[in-house]
Formats: C-alpha cells, sequence, structure tokens
C-alpha cells in the first residue's frame, strides 16, 4: 500500500527571518496590491521599485524601537509575508504587531496564526516586553480572527478612524499581555 507523505505541520515550515535582498520583488508586489492595502493601510498608493528598495534596506538595518522580520517558508527562498514589532517602548515594556501575508494563494492556512505565535514568543521572551498592541480595520475580519485566534483581546474601537471610499472606517485595538499568553504556561 502506498501512502502519501504526511506534509509538515505548520510549525515546522513556518519560520520568521531578517529581510534579505530575496525581499524586494515580493515586498514590490505586495505594496501595489490595491486589496492588501486596502487591509493593511491608511491609503492605497503606488510604491516605485526605488522606492520600495529604500523601505527594505531600512527594514534591514537594526533598531532599538523596531524589528522588521520576514515570514518564510523552509526551503523557498522568497518570504510569503512580513511582520513588525514596532514602537518598542521599553521603559513600558510594550510594542506594535503588525502582519502582512502578501502571498494571497497563502491566505487561510495558518501561516499567519503561526507567524503571529511566533512574533509573540519574540517580543515576551527575547524583548523582554509585557503588552503587545496590535490595530485591525473593521472590515478586514481574517485579521480580527487571526488575533483572537492567537488570545488577543479587542480592547476598543477607534470609531471611524480612516476615510476610505467615502466611507468612515472603525479600526479596532487589540491587546495581549504577557501573563494571559498561553506560551506562559508552558
Amino acid at each position: 500500500m502506498n501512502e502519501s507523505p504526511t506534509p509538515p505541520a505548520i510549525e515546522d515550515v513556518v519560520e520568521l527571518r531578517p529581510h534579505t535582498t530575496a525581499s524586494l520583488e515580493p515586498l514590490l508586489r505586495w505594496k501595489n496590491d490595491v486589496e492588501i492595502q486596502r487591509l493593511s493601510d491608511d491609503e492605497t498608493l503606488v510604491f516605485t521599485r526605488e522606492q520600495v528598495a529604500v523601505t527594505l534596506e531600512r527594514w534591514m538595518r537594526p533598531s532599538d524601537d523596531i524589528v522588521h522580520l520576514a515570514i518564510g517558508l523552509v526551503g523557498r527562498a522568497e518570504p510569503i509575508g512580513f511582520l513588525h514589532l514596532a514602537l518598542i517602548e521599553r521603559a513600558h515594556r510594550r510594542c506594535r504587531l503588525g502582519i502582512v501575508i502578501g502571498e494571497k494563494e497563502l491566505w487561510g492556512h495558518g501561516y499567519g496564526h503561526q507567524a503571529v505565535e511566533r512574533a509573540v514568543e519574540h517580543a515576551f521572551d527575547v524583548l523582554d516586553l509585557g503588552r503587545i498592541t496590535a490595530e485591525v480595520f473593521a472590515d478586514n475580519p481574517r485579521s480580527v480572527r487571526l488575533l483572537e485566534g492567537v488570545g488577543f483581546v479587542r480592547e476598543g474601537v477607534m470609531r471611524e478612524s480612516i476615510h476610505r471610499d467615502g466611507q468612515r472606517v472603525d479600526e479596532f485595538v487589540f491587546g495581549l499581555l504577557r501573563h494571559e499568553w498561553p506560551g506562559a504556561r508552558k
């Protein structure tokens, strides 16, 4: 009897890694994808290769107040997305999380969930932070489910936070505290 091999578990294939020049082409695509921009940015813009290259160069430099990481799959050179732990405030032991899975055919497969879990572990275990915040537009239910699935709690609503297509859109504020993190109970 011939059985097909079991695919690796998501946690065995998702990795967070520093950006390299391999991030340039995917970032250029994602930053110019209107659907991705609508889900993650305040406005839609067109970015040139040069602008994205400057952004990537900045993301590749070490910083005390932001960690930029590519979301990768083991064995795949190009990233499938990116995330950041931004506005790191050591005195208050907090930061803000942002994530984009840029390869839309990979949406809904659990890669974002695993990437956020790894980012949370990094924030709490490596950076020794006590709080992570994330904001999500109210018209992005996929990101709402992602954050809630990882353990974030909706703490509030910034009503009519952005103006898009003639309408005002709310933005949800989520938070996760270190002592609430399931990984803390290992």
